[in-house]
């Protein structure tokens, strides 16, 4: 599991320092604690309830973009932007890699 969340991590991040290089520290920071959050979350609720990975994904999704407006000091729409990107790529890698069928 952890090398999934690791994995998880080395995906998502590089999106967002595409996006902004401001405060790299803080913000690498407050990306490892955003997906500490919603990523055992997510796994949780996948492996424990019916709701589809995708509906999961998309409430990750708004979930992490949040932490960026709030904590990175992100516009709303450019935090939803990059953490759906985020969320988009990753979520469909991890589905790639385990074979979970949509």
């Amino acid at each position: 599991m952890l090398a999934y969340f690791l994995l998880t991590l080395l995906i998502e991040i590089p999106i967002y320092f595409y996006f902004n290089r401001d405060k790299i520290g803080y913000s690498l920071l407050i990306l490892f604690l955003a997906n500490c959050l919603t990523w055992p979350l997510l796994n949780i609720l996948y492996h424990t309830t019916s709701i589809h990975i995708l509906f999961l994904e998309t409430g990750v999704a708004i979930t992490e973009g949040f932490i960026l407006f709030l904590f990175l000091n992100q516009p709303i729409d450019k935090a939803m932007l990059i953490s759906f990107l985020q969320n988009t790529l990753s979520a469909f890698i991890g589905i790639w890699i385990n074979n979970i069928q949509l």
